[in-house]
């Protein structure tokens, strides 16, 4: 009877165990202790993400958001609380990043005989979903960049909700 054996080397197999412990989420941000229960560490995880039909008018990306509470001893899960979904709209914008940080523009308003009465340096900014379908699209930036970015955002416009557990 023949026997069969699939060989590989250290460096696969590392690669091979990473695949296989990677955990469900998309996107992990730890935050501080609360100041009631600091028997818990915490941090939001990005359980998925959607568009809605891209036929449709909106031009949105939802993003469902979870709050972990760990127990410090034993660091077992003691409770997922469900946060609000976000809801990144067509209306939202975002500051441009270039290679050596925000791209910026000079605004300069002039009377009418084209004389400059000020000059003023502007940040440029990108509505947001489109911003990020760019900088997916040109490999600019990965996913998980980009959830980097927005989850600091999420935690200032969700800041009550999070720290009522």
């Amino acid at each position: 009877m023949n026997t069969e054996e699939l060989i590989i080397d250290p460096e696969v197999q590392a690669i091979i165990d990473a695949i296989k412990n990677t955990g469900k989420s998309w996107h992990e941000i730890t935050l501080p202790d609360h100041p009631v229960y600091p028997q818990f560490s915490r941090k939001l995880v990005v359980a998925g993400f959607n568009t809605p039909d891209m036929e449709g008018s909106e031009d949105r990306i939802y993003v469902s958001v979870r709050q972990y509470l760990i127990l410090k001893e034993g660091n077992t899960v003691y409770k997922r609380i469900k946060m609000p979904d976000w809801m990144i709209h067509e209306n939202n914008v975002e500051e441009v990043m270039g290679q050596n940080g925000l791209l910026k523009g000079k605004r300069v308003i002039k009377d009418e005989n084209s004389e400059v009465l000020s000059e003023s340096e502007e940040t440029l900014k990108a509505q947001s979903v489109q911003y990020i379908r760019f900088l997916i699209k040109t490999k600019s930036a990965h996913l998980a960049d980009i959830f980097t970015r927005f989850m600091g955002l999420y935690i200032l416009l969700f800041e009550t909700e999070i720290n009522e557990i």
